[in-house]
Order: structure tokens, then sequence, then C-alpha cells
């Protein structure tokens, strides 16, 4: 009995030093790291202190967890996060590992709807259609897994973002994983099925720092009636070449050019004045990142050849990053119009940091402006219209964004 007290004493010694490096490292990381020396009025050794007088209370890491989450959540910004590296498969997102379903969401209102739906790919084989609302994910409710979102205290307005990218994960994880699926169609029938995923045959990008491998798409056409067509679903540098090929091919007497940053997560924020560079005819500044010491410009230097008619940019509640910082540079110069729903507002540039515990901390180096000056996070990209998007259109193959962005390209000024 003694040895064993002696073992247990020994173990709890071991987790109380591990909890208190665990929180020092990631108070004094945000401390030296955050772009903001004021942290927007906190004064952070008087927060540290507050919340190092709860760490005691903390008898599991998952609690630590939670007691460094809610500080570091104070500050209110959407790239300032603790990435567990023991996720909760219910709250957080699941790593992929190959799998694919061959489908896209987006939200029509508050509800999270199928769409962009690959004919040949598995959930549609296994009966999922454009305009399906999901209700249950693996017998989660998706109000469920939109709670425990809430419960851990990131910023409101990434909730949305973060609830539809959670939910897809699970339709993006290994190949032979099944999927459960409650949906409703646009005529209010409910429908369970299961979704088998296959392994992903496409392109894929190469590790980026802490960030494995992602399934890497691009689509570049042009439309019937003359129009470009170009969509991409990450700013990643693999992406270029195809893009300058396309641009260059693109007739300079095309009626215009759709950008479909729809579900696009953002990526290196560079590549956003690489791509109006493709589009301007002068020199321009797509916006300004201050950091804590000194600032970076997103410019756009305008290449050789450039196309210079009417751009539309797509976007919704998952176009984020790169993404918000390309629409809104291109919005406010007068270069594009914007189409869609309202963006979250996360765009700032971040870093990850290793914990002594193996978390992961995400942390924000710098405030991101548009060319007028306005803040971009948690305000967001405001289309200059805004869609109403409607199962009933997306089941019957009608795409309200896209066709509302070609309905502007053709009409004669």
């Amino acid at each position: 009995m003694q040895v064993l007290a002696l073992a247990l004493g020994s173990e709890d010694r071991d987790f109380e030093d591990l909890r208190e490096r665990t929180f020092e490292a990631a108070w004094s990381q945000v401390g030296a790291s955050y772009y903001d020396a004021s942290f927007g009025g906190l004064d952070w050794d008087a927060v540290g202190e507050r919340y190092r007088a709860k760490l005691p209370q903390a008898a599991s890491m998952d609690e630590v967890r939670a007691l460094i989450s809610e500080m570091i959540y104070q500050l209110g910004d959407s790239h300032l996060a603790l990435i567990s590296s023991d996720y909760d498969p219910q709250e957080l997102i699941k790593s992929w590992a190959g799998g694919a379903a061959g489908v896209d969401a987006c939200y029509a209102g508050s509800r999270i709807v199928f769409y962009r739906l690959d004919p040949e790919g598995a959930a549609y084989r296994a009966g999922l259609r454009d305009g399906d609302v999901l209700l249950e994910i693996d017998g989660i409710k998706v109000k469920a897994f939109k709670r425990s979102l809430e419960k851990t205290g990131q910023p409101k307005h990434v909730l949305n973002y973060s609830l539809i990218t959670a939910l897809l994960s699970r339709l993006r994880t290994e190949a032979g994983d099944k999927v459960d699926l409650l949906v409703r169609s646009p005529d209010g029938k409910k429908r369970s099925l299961t979704v088998v995923q296959e392994r992903y045959q496409g392109r894929e990008t190469e590790p980026l720092g802490r960030l494995g491998r992602m399934p890497l798409a691009l689509e570049a056409s042009i439309l019937e009636n003359g129009a470009g067509f170009l969509r991409f679903n990450l700013w990643f540098p693999a992406v270029m070449p195809e893009v300058r090929a396309f641009m260059a091919e693109l007739p300079a007497d095309a009626p215009g050019l759709v950008i479909d940053l729809r579900g696009n997560p953002g990526g290196m924020m560079v590549m956003a004045g690489g791509l109006a560079g493709l589009l301007l005819e002068e020199q321009a500044t797509l916006g300004r990142t201050t950091l804590r010491s000194g600032h970076m410009n997103v410019v756009g230097f305008p290449q050789r050849r450039t196309f210079h008619g009417k751009v539309a940019i797509l976007v919704d509640e998952t176009s984020v990053s790169t993404s918000e910082v390309f629409a809104i540079g291109m919005q406010e110069l007068g270069r594009a119009r914007v189409f869609g729903q309202p963006t979250p507002g996360a765009a700032l540039p971040s870093v990850f940091f290793a914990l002594p515990n193996g978390d992961s901390l995400q942390i924000a180096l710098g405030d991101f402006k548009t060319p007028q000056g306005v803040s971009l996070e948690a305000r967001g990209v405001i289309p200059d219209e805004i869609v109403t998007i409607s199962p009933v259109d997306l089941s019957s193959g009608k795409d309200s964004v896209l066709i509302a962005a070609l309905n502007w390209i053709h009409q004669t000024n």
C-alpha cells in the first residue's frame, strides 16, 4: 500500500508540473507573440494572474485546456486557439486521412445544406442529393454539435464556419469509413443513409508547417455564355501555374470572370496579391497586416497579360482568411463585385507553437485592415449582392449565387 501511495504521489506531481508548464508556455507565448502589444486594452499580466489562480482546480488536462482556452479567448480573435492533441471528435475537426465522399455543404439560412455533389462520388451513390438538409451525422444532431462548439468559448463570429467544417470533416476521413446521415429532402421527407468513403484520387498539397497533406482541387472553364469560371479550394502555390495558364487563355473579349471562393478556407496570403495582379491595370494594395513591429502589405502587381473585363467573386460563411482578403480588397478597389453570403471575418495571419503537453497554440501575428482602413476581423466581407440560398433551388440544379453573378456580368452598361 505504501509503494502504491508513493507511485500515485509521483504521478500527481508529474501532472501538476505538466499542468503548470503548459499554462505558463501558453500565457507567455501569447504575451511575446500576439500582434497587439496593448492586448486590446487588457492587462495581460493581470489576466495571467487571474487564470493562474484557477489552475490548481484543474484536475485533468481537459480542464487545463478549458482554462487556457477561456483565457486566450478574452482577446476575441479567430486565429487565437488551443488545438488539443487529444481531439474530442464530437467537438473538433477530424483529420483527413485520404477518404472522400464527393460532397460539399453550405448554409441556407440556419440550415446546413449539401450541394456540389459529385455524381460519381460515394455520397451520391449512397442516395444523397443536392439540396438535402443535414439533421444528424453519426447519430449526433447538428444542434448538439453547435452546442459543443459554443462550449469551447471560441469567438461567435467563427462558429458557423467551425460547425460546417467539423461536420464535413466526418465525410473526409479515411477510405472505407462509414458515415451515417439523417437528412431532410426539400419536400420535407426525412431519409437515413450510409456513406462509405472512397480513396481520394485527386491532387494533394505538400505538407506545410504543422499542416499535413490535404485535397487540392481546381476548376477552370469557359461557361456556355462565354464567361470564365475559376474555383479552387485552397490558396496554395501548387494551383498558381494552372491559374496563370487559364488566365492567359481567357479571351480578352470574354464578358467576365467568376471567381468562386465558396468553401475556400484560405492559405498563403501573399497569393491574394498574385491573383489580383492578373486582374489589375495598375499596382494596388489589397490591404495591410499590422504586426507588433512593422507591417506587411498585400500588393497586386500587374502582370504582362491581365484581364480587364468584369470580375464577380462568390463567397459564403466558409470563405475565410486569404479568401476574405482577396474578396474585400478587390471589392474596395472597385475591381470586382461580390455575391453570396457574408463571410465570418477570420483573416488574421497566424503561426502554431507546440506546448509541453503536446497541444498546439495558434497565435494571431497581425491585424488585417482593408484598403479603406477597415479591420476585417469579426466584420467579414459583406457582398454587394446578398443572395438567398434555397434547398429547392439546389435540388433542381440551380446555383442562385452563380446565376446572380452571371446576370450582372451580362448586363449592358
